[in-house]
């Protein structure tokens, strides 16, 4: 079957693409860029079904399609996730624009695709932590059902990018697999977001230096506060948490949030 990704078997059993999706800034472009230099496997992304949707349950009879080809799924905690999607609703480009922390962690959340013009398809969540939630249980549910599903922790790729590269490497089944011990540098640079309809010429262009407070889960709790991360976690299941390689999430919480988290719930911008 083809109908997907048209999928293509080298010798020795490898897939010739592999699929990554992910929820926006959850580190899909890093892990292409990685994957494509340092696995030399090529990436698709919106071939099919949009790489941040959640999981269309396409069926064919009684036969669920996902493209025929491997999928590597990755994350960043809800905390952090949903941290840089409020940074990211100011430039009102997939997020409707929200200028409070508060009514955007509390109102329904709108997400558009960012390139299909003029008709752009629009998803509406209960809140951001309910997309979030969805997106993740869709593609744990996917990986339940057999389909060769991969999940990778974005603070884990960036703070361990070989051993990432690694446990990817398995997964497809390459041979040789990725030497954990390889040297793999994380770009100085945020990587510009890419699609398979119109890729820029340059991914790197314009962009800014990478910031590793955005990585850090100490440092998005400052920022949102404990009684904002409270809200988000109460509509985050556990089993979901433990699909995306965060069993215990919970308890890391309240280890990383400091005093600066517990004052930013009382003097917040809401």
């Amino acid at each position: 079957m083809t109908s997907l990704g048209e999928t293509r078997i080298e010798p020795g059993g490898n897939a010739a693409r592999v699929r990554i999706m992910g929820t926006p800034r959850s580190g899909t472009n890093l892990a292409k860029h990685l994957v494509e230099t340092h696995l030399g496997m090529p990436v698709v992304f919106d071939q099919g079904f949009w790489k941040h949707g959640v999981f269309p349950a396409l069926m064919d009879g009684r036969t669920l399609q996902y493209g025929d080809l491997p999928i590597i799924v990755m994350s960043k905690d809800p905390i952090t996730q949903l941290l840089s999607w409020f940074r990211f609703s100011r430039n009102d480009s997939i997020f409707r624009p929200a200028k409070y922390l508060g009514p955007f962690l509390n109102q329904p959340f709108e997400i558009r695709q960012d390139f299909t013009q003029p008709g752009q398809m629009e998803y509406r969540f209960r809140s951001p932590a309910d997309y979030w939630n969805q997106f993740y249980f869709a593609m744990d549910a996917l990986r339940r059902t057999g389909a060769p599903v991969h999940f990778v922790c974005y603070e884990q790729l960036f703070s361990a990018p070989a051993a990432c590269l690694a446990s990817i490497s398995r997964f497809l089944d390459l041979s040789p697999p990725f030497d954990a011990g390889t040297t793999v540098t994380i770009p100085r640079h945020t990587i510009g977001a890419s699609n398979d309809i119109d890729r820029p010429a340059d991914p790197a262009a314009k962009q800014g230096p990478f910031d590793p407070a955005r990585a850090d889960l100490a440092a998005a709790l400052a920022r949102i506060g404990w009684r904002n991360a409270r809200l988000i976690l109460r509509d985050i299941d556990e089993d979901v948490l433990g699909a995306t390689g965060r069993p215990g999430f919970r308890e890391q919480c309240r280890d990383a949030a400091g005093a600066k988290a517990m004052l930013r719930s009382l003097v917040g911008f809401w």
